[in-house]
């Protein structure tokens, strides 16, 4: 009698699982959303272990400021771009603990208008507890999903992994629409400092000590932006790294050197750039990897033919020669 009582709760449990795994298979995000964490995930844990040399993270000043692929083109770096519009610091924390599952980059390119996405701690501590069910039911995280489910999408899914454009692009987000910025210099030398809140800075310097643990050369970046950066922020960067003995690399100090021309170069009147701005900061970014790192040209060998192959297709996709 006393089984017989247990069937029950054991099938309705078995069911509810069942269920969960079927709804996070069809609520995955679409193409639609491929800034997302799943596609950035989903695309650097297809690369084969240990072969990305570096990877940026960041909000979307990060996916939208350095091209992977062009730093290959001209470098024979890997790179993969893991850059999320919104994304907080506790999300690239936990990003990167993913990740270093099945990679181990010798660098970490941090864009760093994410040190200014606040969050409150009980969120935080939320966030914590919820990781796990995250990644056992990722219906749980895009439950919201179900708004733009249509049947198309089982179609969608089915041939994600043979969609070449988001591997190809390497999680950089190709954009060529030209708004220009038309304000003026945005940069003005002051010794004030915007501070960074608590919770950005707790898992700043989570990020940090991680690196630091798995001997990852940290490098912190700022992307030019004329509606995001202030002199007063990049004193603050600049303190972090000092206190951290991490290099810094402000970008918007050098406008000049990189060329950007805010006419041309941003897609949404200065807030981001699109892919020509971003073209000029990648090739900064890459010379600057080749000369204060000890990355590898793969270019020439076996394992990497891959990239070699989509660079081509790359190379078509953003209408180079």
């Amino acid at each position: 009698m006393r089984s017989k009582n247990l069937i029950k709760p054991f099938l309705f449990t078995t069911g509810l699982f069942l269920l969960l795994y079927i709804l996070s298979y069809l609520m995955l995000p679409s193409n639609s959303m491929e800034e997302g964490f799943y596609k950035k995930m989903k695309g650097i844990l297809s690369a084969p272990e240990n072969t990305i040399d570096y990877i940026i993270l960041g909000d979307s000043e990060g996916s939208t400021s350095i091209s992977p692929m062009e730093i290959w083109k001209n470098q024979g770096y890997a790179g993969y771009n893991c850059g999320v519009p919104g994304q907080r610091l506790q999300d690239t924390y936990y990003l990167l603990k993913r990740l270093l599952k099945k990679q181990s980059p010798q660098v970490i390119l941090l864009e760093t208008n994410a040190f200014y996405r606040n969050f409150e701690y009980t969120n935080a501590l939320q966030d914590v507890v919820d990781e796990a069910t995250k990644v056992i039911f990722p219906v749980y995280k895009y439950h919201n999903s179900w708004k733009y489910f249509n049947f198309s999408m089982l179609q969608n899914l089915e041939h994600k992994s043979k969609n070449a454009k988001p591997n190809v692009l390497k999680g950089f987000h190709y954009n060529i629409i030209i708004k220009p910025y038309t304000k003026g210099p945005y940069i003005n030398p002051t010794s004030k400092t915007k501070r960074i809140d608590d919770m950005p800075l707790l898992y700043l310097n989570k990020i940090a000590d991680l690196c630091k643990t798995k001997n990852i050369q940290l490098i912190l970046y700022s992307a030019p932006s004329p509606l995001c950066w202030t002199y007063e922020k990049h004193n603050a960067a600049a303190a972090f790294a000092e206190k951290n003995q991490l290099p810094y690399v402000d970008l918007n100090l050098n406008n000049q050197q990189l060329g950007i021309d805010w006419s041309k170069d941003t897609r949404d009147k200065g807030n981001h750039l699109n892919f020509y701005g971003a073209k000029k900061v990648t090739d900064y970014m890459g010379t600057y990897l080749s000369e204060h790192t000890n990355l590898s040209d793969h270019r020439k060998e076996k394992l990497y033919v891959s990239w070699n192959k989509e660079l081509k297709k790359y190379l078509a996709i953003t209408e180079q020669d």
